[in-house]
């Protein structure tokens, strides 16, 4: 009877639950349309949000959240939705918005309300955060959001707000203002404030900016707020003690500053922080023993060069302490195990300057670490027992550290499966032969780590065994992948004393983007299977003894910016082979011959070209000027790395080649004359063209190379006056024209006179400073010089003028006299020559006569 009832029930509820679904209200009219006003400034938003059709009820939309009950819009969510275009502000108009999220998109311009005096009293959340090239002309439209909770606009551009401060106070509401890396630069009051209103904020982030002041006093007077991240400006100046007044201050972030004085004993009185951060400012004294009092921190952060001193004991107080990061040049002594003695929640330790250990062998830390850096330290020679304990490990850095020797056993199981290994600059002797290494970082580079290349798991994604004593054939390395799987993106073998062919089998290498293998023993040719590299960007085999012709075809590698194949044997053309994204092409001390290939021209990204010692002959191509960015200023980006170039007449050392522009065609075969093409590279620092066979006059054109800082022409056969214009190259610093046939003064100005004497040598007809020959002014020649002996060099010349002159006169009257003497027809020929000659001299001066006399006679 009670089920019969109860099926009843439920029939008769049917039709009122169907109707109530029937009547369910849709969408709201006006929610949709100001949608789609935003939907029209998306561009291509069919694709972007196909779901934002106008058949389709809006609360279905991607993103959109309604109400329940009344289907009114009550959140928009689009975060990270890779849309551009424009931000319509119409949004606004969606009466019950309280969640307005568009932030990590890729929009570039916003558009306020149309209607000023509006309040949209309902909007809580707004973030239009991480729209990098989003620029924000005013923030006036702020002021209608009179119920704003949570505000982001950091990574957006606002640095043309100088009152931005006065549009966020009008927002007491606020509980949580992010604004970092916005390039704001004025964090003051302005003169019409006398207080910010920010009664209910908690958090404030303006990190990142360009802030270059003391802590503000307005900040000072926040008494509610508990987290503050002030970090990577440039705040100057102590830190002032009315930061005690912020007593529920839990998080103070300022990292990265140019905060000044001693780190005070009273910061020991902020009794709730749980995270101070103070690294990489310019502190200096101690480390105060009061931080042992905050009790309730979680992460510390201290570092400057100029601290001193020993760490207190009264660290190893801090028992909540999950994170300790200390670091400085001049901080030294003895850690002993009180300095770690309570801190058994400790997951990370990171220790950057010359501490030594005194622990005992058998000593138990209280802690398991998930991550150790431990850097410039002395750990060793042993690595320390104590570490073998540490079976959580996600990271281990010990770089710089004094260790030698590792029990290989316990250490290769005990870094198995960390995912970043760092052993850098130690001197660890170990063989590698039979080794698999398993971390996705792996530096080890500069230690005596000897054997065979080692074995790789798939997880490898950087290796760095540079500067090492490894030795052996490196086809195994790369072969024994075959069929299997590797995400290697980064390898360096460089710098050790490995041997043998380069292997064909780079098709299962594929994901490299970074291989270095120079000054190593590598022999033959390089093989076809290396254009697989497809996405390779740096490639560098020099200094090693390559050879054969490198025919290599590199256009497919896209990716590819630098390739340094310098002193090895390549023999043939130059290659020509190359990606239109080459940048750098460094090819020295090689058998290239034949002409420079107009094809270079066509590789309109390269900044340094270097073809220096090879076999190479003929002129340079005028179409050299086509490589546009040799002229062009613009900065190229890349990743850092160490390399060498022969500039300003010595080998340097580069780590940064984004705005270096470099041509470097010496000790050629080259000839011609140097094409007034090369002068319009305009940016060029550096120039070198020395030991070839070079021809003509230097160009005054040489005058707008004003980046020049290195010029080399010496041992050509280039002659002329050198121009004035290069008197006005200010930033050369290095010179060399010795050895052509220059001739005249040498041009003056600041920076030619400072050369020596020996970057002009050769050139027997220059004059001038920094020479010791003088130039006349009047001729210009070289005169008044005293020669060896004492004797003045100019009445010598002027005594040999003369004698010459009469030796000539002697020699030319006796050649005719003689041959007219000896010679009876030429002496006939002659007679009558000057018998006519006579005759019509005669004739001459008689008509002139004539003439004068008639001239005379009408006169009178």
């Amino acid at each position: 009877m009670v089920s019969q009832i109860s099926i009843l029930l439920l029939l008769l509820c049917a039709p009122t639950l169907n109707s109530g679904t029937d009547l369910q209200p849709r969408c709201n009219e006006k929610d949709r349309s100001s949608l789609l006003i935003f939907k029209r400034g998306v561009v291509n938003h069919s694709k972007k949000l196909p779901s934002w059709s106008s058949e389709q009820d809006c609360c279905s939309w991607k993103g959109v959240h309604c109400h329940n009950t009344t289907s009114r819009v009550t959140r928009l969510d689009l975060n990270q939705q890779y849309l551009v275009g424009e931000i319509n502000l119409s949004l606004f108009q969606i009466q019950f918005l309280s969640y307005l999220d568009l932030s990590l998109n890729g929009f570039t311009s916003l558009i306020a309300p149309s209607d000023t005096h509006a309040s949209f009293s309902n909007l809580q959340f707004l973030d239009l955060s991480f729209n990098d090239d989003l620029h924000v002309d005013n923030l006036h439209w702020l002021s209608q959001l009179s119920s704003l909770k949570y505000l982001n606009l950091s990574q957006i551009n606002l640095q043309n707000q100088t009152n931005w401060l006065q549009s966020m106070a009008l927002h007491p509401s606020l509980l949580e203002l992010r604004l970092a890396s916005s390039r704001l630069n004025d964090m003051n009051l302005s003169p019409s404030m006398k207080y910010v209103n920010f009664s209910s904020l908690l958090t404030l982030d303006l990190s990142g900016n360009n802030f270059r002041t003391e802590l503000p006093s307005w900040l000072l007077n926040l008494t509610s707020i508990s987290n503050i991240d002030l970090s990577f400006n440039f705040i100057q100046g102590p830190l002032p003690k009315s930061l005690l007044s912020l007593r529920n201050l839990k998080s103070l972030r300022l990292n990265d500053n140019k905060l000044n004085g001693s780190i005070p004993e009273w910061i020991g009185q902020q009794e709730h922080l749980q995270y101070l951060g103070l690294s990489e400012n310019l502190f200096d004294g101690s480390i105060p023993s009061s931080i042992g009092n905050l009790s309730s921190l979680i992460h510390l952060e201290i570092s400057s060069n100029s601290l001193s001193g020993n760490l207190p004991t009264s660290l190893g107080q801090l028992l909540n302490l999950k994170y300790l990061s200390i670091g400085g040049e001049s901080l030294s002594g003895v850690l002993y195990e009180n300095h770690f003695s309570n801190l058994s929640n400790l997951e990370e330790l990171v220790l950057r300057a010359a501490f030594s250990f005194h622990l005992a062998s058998d000593w138990m830390p209280p802690f398991q670490l998930k991550g150790l850096c431990i850097k410039n330290a002395n750990l060793g020679p042993k690595f320390p027992e104590w570490i073998y304990t540490q079976h959580s490990l996600e990271y281990l850095e010990v770089p710089s550290s004094n260790i030698s020797s590792i029990n290989d056993d316990m250490f290769w199981r005990l870094v198995a499966n960390i995912t970043q290994l760092n052993l850098s600059w130690n001197t660890i002797s170990a063989n590698l032969t039979n080794i698999t290494m398993n971390s996705e970082l792996m530096f080890m580079d500069n230690n005596n780590f000897t054997g065979e290349l080692p074995h790789i798991s798939a997880n490898v994604v950087y290796l760095d065994l540079s500067y090492n004593s490894l030795y052996g054939p490196i086809s195994p390395f790369f072969c024994h992948m075959f069929g299997r799987e590797n995400n290697l993106d980064y390898l360096d073998i460089s710098s050790n004393l490995l041997t043998g062919g380069v292997p064909d089998c780079w098709e299962y290498w594929k994901g490299l983007t970074f291989l270095f293998m120079e000054n190593n023993m590598l022999t033959g040719e390089v093989p076809p299977s290396m254009g697989s590299l497809i996405d390779l960007i740096i490639l560098d085999l020099h200094n090693n003894s390559l050879s054969g012709n490198f025919s290599l075809d590199l256009s497919n590698m896209t990716k590819l910016e630098f390739i340094n194949i310098k002193q090895n044997n390549f023999s043939g053309a130059v290659p020509t082979k190359m990606p239109h994204s080459m940048e750098v092409m460094l090819l020295s001390s090689n058998q290239f011959k034949g002409n420079i290939p107009y094809q270079i021209c066509n590789i309109s990204s390269l900044i340094q070209l270097d073809l220096f010692h090879n076999k190479l002959s003929g002129p340079i191509p005028p179409c050299i000027s086509d490589i546009s960015n040799m002229g062009r200023a613009q900065r190229t980006d890349h990743y850092p790395f160490a390399f060498n170039l022969y500039n300003k007449g010595q080998e340097l050392n580069y780590r940064d080649y984004g705005l270096l522009r470099t041509l470097d065609l010496s000790s050629n075969n080259l000839s011609g004359e140097i094409p007034l093409q090369v002068y319009s590279l305009i940016q060029l620092q550096s120039l070198n063209l020395s030991r070839n066979h070079f021809t003509g006059e230097i160009s005054r054109e040489i005058g707008s190379m004003k980046n020049l800082e290195s010029l080399d022409l010496s041992s050509n056969k280039l002659y002329g006056e050198i121009p004035g214009s290069i008197s006005s190259l200010s930033f050369l610093s290095f010179l060399n024209l010795s050895y052509n046939d220059f001739t005249g003064p040498i041009p003056v100005g600041t920076q030619l006179q400072s050369f020596s004497a020996s970057n002009f040598a050769g050139n027997p007809r220059l004059c001038g400073a920094p020479l010791p020959i003088n130039c006349t002014v009047e001729s210009g020649n070289v005169g008044e010089s005293k020669s060896d002996d004492g004797r003045n060099d100019g009445a010598f010349e002027t005594e040999s003028l003369y004698l010459g002159m009469g030796v000539g006169f002697a020699v030319g009257f006796w050649g005719l006299c003689g041959s007219l003497l000896l010679n009876r027809t030429w002496r006939h020929v002659y007679i009558r020559f000057l018998n006519h000659a006579a005759d019509k001299l005669h004739v001459f001066v008689v008509n002139m006569i004539n003439k004068f006399s008639g001239t005379q006679a009408s006169s009178n």
